[in-house]
């Protein structure tokens, strides 16, 4: 009888039978990354990165696509495979870690099996191909003063092996590694596996730059190599990257761009060089603008556009590219007289390539994870192109992004944003949780993000609120110059705001069962809030949460950061300092909080988070401590991401479900 029940049950429910989004199945679901096209415009290349729970790791596979048929399958099965780039031939060259070290390995485009093309001393970790094919690029890290490959081998292998280090400069760590002297090198080398000369022989630079690069800072053009690194003494205290220009005939190597600010992402053009340049030195979140340089001299081409940009390229004439918009990535225009024209509005656009009057990206959405999919440009004609994670999610229902905006701030208007949980009974009162974005000068947007998943959050039955608080990016330069100096000012007020709004305007809310959660500067807000509560939230969550202000200018990497942020450093500019750091309120702290950090975090060090569980314990209030002995910044082991959800949601699930 009770088999007959439940076969008649399922049988009612039909084809169309969801439920809840849970944990087994948010860890089935792909990232879609690094698309590249080949060379004849007729096949797309594709990572697709699936967590595994039984290896404990991301697995990361190279899928093709062949564009006139629209089939695609996996090309690559030792899940360690990425970088796919075409050669001008249209063979398949990807980097792979399978046999434990990064090489370069070519598949033939009539199938076989791939072999090794390139290797290296150290890992490599980018490359490109020059247009005749003869030669690769390719950046891998060195010792600097080794005097030639084999030495740099022995030098690295003898390093490996050492348990201590010494230093003279800043940078001497960032996110999750100790860099121990490494640094990050540009080298050519030729079709057949010779490695010829390392472009940045000697230097005490890096290249990509070690933060506040693009998918693009070295290429090939006009019989050199342009490529972006950082010249100043101490790149821990600067933003300045510039783009330079190693000519390969006479070996000499001269710099292009001369701003203070962050020069970036080079891309050449029948025009001249073009490249993403942001104007105030020391600030990393400036605007970021598209500049080129002609005969004519130095253009912004973007001057008319208020928005942050995120990374662009070139075809059909004109510069295509995406930017933060109000929550979401839309594709944009630009033509060499500056004439901006929004391309494709309502998509969470990401990885931009352009091939023969298409343009192909992921785009994803709150309820909807990553695919492929197509713009021609022509037509409009806007097209799916992949069903990767649609197996993953075929039964969970998920609800959309819903936005709202409220009177923030100094009267501001703000934007927030609201997901309903599965099952939603608009007569029903649900517990909320609001979400606070890092940075600051970050957004909420209708993502489906890999570790903070709003509709993992809203699963368990919780309506799920987040705010663009002042300081966001996607609303205007002025709007996210709102913070400096102000952390715990506007943006406080517009999460308060914001929820009182929400409250009044949902009635399906309850007042009384509401917590919050962040990470990193969402992490110190709710740090702040938990020394200015006034009531609204029963419960807290702060993940790397930025605690001391004092103590973590002396533990970060990037000093530039607080530098701009506060005025300066602790000592000169220490009343700011104090006012807006959460351990001067202790004596307020009383709201049950979890606590989360990562050993390896060198952005916010762990012990800002064991700081403040330390003070809460010792103030009384409950509060939990969840500690990652392998994470940095971000949980990205599978099982690590299990544990972490089942606490997060428990410890809500504690004090808003009674």
């Amino acid at each position: 009888m009770k088999r007959a029940a439940v076969f008649l049950l399922l049988l009612l429910a039909g084809p169309g039978f969801s439920r809840a989004l849970k944990f087994e199945d948010f860890i089935k679901v792909s990232q879609i990354r690094e698309l590249q096209v080949s060379p004849d415009g007729e096949t797309l290349a594709f990572v697709v990165s699936t967590p595994s729970l039984k290896e404990n790791r991301n697995l990361s596979f190279i899928y093709l696509m062949d564009l006139k048929s629209g089939k695609y399958w996996r090309a690559t099965f030792s899940g360690e495979d990425f970088s796919p780039r075409f050669t001008p031939e249209g063979d398949l060259a990807f980097l792979s870690a399978r046999d434990g070290k990064v090489k370069i390995y070519l598949l033939p485009r009539r199938g076989g099996e791939a072999k090794v093309l390139l290797e290296f001393a150290a890992d490599i970790t980018d490359f490109r191909f020059s247009a005749d094919g003869k030669y690769i690029l390719f950046s891998s890290d060195v010792l600097p003063d080794y005097k030639d490959f084999e030495d740099l081998k022995k030098k690295l292998e003898e390093k490996g092996r050492r348990r201590w280090f010494s230093t003279e400069k800043l940078f001497y760590r960032v996110w999750n590694r100790w860099r121990e002297g490494v640094y990050s090198h540009i080298f050519l080398a030729t079709r057949d596996g010779q490695v010829v000369k390392d472009l940045m022989r000697g230097l005490k630079k890096d290249c990509p730059p070690l933060d506040l690069g693009t998918s693009h800072d070295f290429i090939f053009a006009n019989g050199g190599v342009y490529f972006v690194m950082n010249p100043d003494p101490e790149p821990a205290l600067s933003t300045n990257n510039d783009v330079f220009f190693y000519d390969l005939k006479s070996s000499s190597l001269r710099r292009v761009t001369r701003g203070r600010g962050n020069d970036a992402g080079p891309v050449i053009t029948p025009h001249g060089l073009a490249w993403l340049k942001m104007r105030r030195p020391g600030y990393e979140s400036d605007q970021t603008e598209i500049y080129i340089k002609t005969e004519r001299g130095e253009r912004n081409l973007t001057a008319s556009l208020d928005r942050h940009i995120v990374d662009f390229l070139w075809g059909d004439g004109k510069f295509y590219f995406t930017a933060y918009d109000r929550g979401y990535h839309p594709i944009y225009s630009v033509d060499l007289q500056g004439h901006v024209r929004k391309v494709l509005e309502g998509v969470y656009a990401k990885g931009l390539v352009y091939s023969k009057g298409k343009l192909f990206f992921t785009n994803e959405a709150v309820n909807r994870p990553q695919e492929v999919y197509s713009l021609d440009l022509s037509s409009g004609r806007l097209k799916k192109l992949t069903s990767i994670n649609s197996q993953a999610i075929k039964e969970v229902q998920m609800n959309p992004l819903e936005s709202f905006w409220f009177r923030g701030a100094e009267g501001d208007r703000v934007q927030g944003f609201l997901v309903k949980p599965p099952g939603f009974d608009p007569n029903k009162k649900y517990p909320a949780i609001m979400l606070i974005h890092g940075g600051p000068q970050g957004m909420w947007g209708d993502d489906f993000h890999p570790r903070w998943n709003i509709s993992m959050f809203a699963s368990p039955g919780y309506v799920v609120v987040m705010v663009n608080f002042h300081g966001s990016k996607g609303y205007g330069m002025k709007f996210t110059d709102s913070i400096n100096r102000d952390w715990g000012g506007k943006p406080y007020r517009d999460i308060i705001l914001g929820m009182q709004y929400a409250l009044e305007k949902f009635p399906f809310i309850d007042p009384r069962r509401v917590g919050a959660a962040g990470a990193s500067y969402g992490g110190y807000m709710i740090d702040w809030i938990e020394g200015h509560n006034p009531g609204i939230f029963k419960v807290l969550v702060s993940h790397a949460g930025v605690y001391d202000l004092p103590s973590m200018y002396g533990a970060t990497e990037e000093l530039w950061f607080p530098r701009w942020e506060f005025g300066g450093a602790p000592w000169e500019a220490a009343d700011i300092y104090k006012k807006w750091s959460p351990s001067s309120y202790v004596k307020n702290f009383k709201t049950p909080c979890l606590v989360i950090t990562g050993e390896h975090d060198y952005r916010v060090p762990y012990t800002q988070s064991l700081q403040f569980f330390t003070a809460l314990r010792e103030r009384g209030v409950e509060a939990k401590l969840l500690f990652f002995h392998d994470e940095y910044h971000f949980v990205v082991k599978p099982k690590n991401r299990q544990v972490w959800w089942r606490e997060v949601i428990s410890w809500f699930d504690r004090y808003l479900k009674r």
